[in-house]
C-alpha cells in the first residue's frame, strides 16, 4: 500500500472512532449512564492499535 493511501485509511478510522466516541457520549449523558466513560480506553486502546500497524 502506498504512503497516502495509509494515510487516508488512518484518517477514516479516526474519524469514525471519534463519530461513534461523540455518539457514545451523547446517549450516554441522556441516560446518565456514567460507567460509559470506560470506553474511552476502548477508543485508546483502537487508535493506538492504528498507528503501531
Amino acid at each position: 500500500m502506498s504512503d497516502n493511501a495509509v494515510k487516508h485509511l488512518v484518517a477514516m478510522f479516526a474519524t469514525i472512532i471519534c463519530v461513534l466516541a461523540y455518539l457514545a457520549g451523547y446517549f450516554s449523558g441522556q441516560l446518565d449512564w456514567w460507567w460509559t466513560v470506560f470506553s474511552v480506553l476502548i477508543i485508546y486502546g483502537g487508535i493506538y492499535r492504528l498507528m503501531s500497524k
